[in-house]
């Protein structure tokens, strides 16, 4: 994933966390992925960038009962 622009990051983990949650808008989608992964600083671990901001919104989801 390294040198993975961003938006792609965002995209991929759009296009799963829709097929999790079909009832959650995607653009609602994608604004948390955007919040989350901004939320990750540290470029050591980059590569693993779309796991944990896909974790982290399908938590929040589900706690938010979607």
């Amino acid at each position: 994933m390294a040198g993975v622009p961003d938006d792609r990051i965002v995209d991929e983990v759009v296009v799963r966390l829709a097929t999790k949650f079909p009832e959650v808008n995607k653009d609602f989608l994608a604004r948390r992925v955007w919040e989350s992964l901004k939320s990750f600083v540290n470029p050591a671990i980059r590569d693993f960038l779309p796991v944990l901001v896909e974790r982290r919104v399908t938590n929040e989801l589900k706690v938010a009962s979607f």
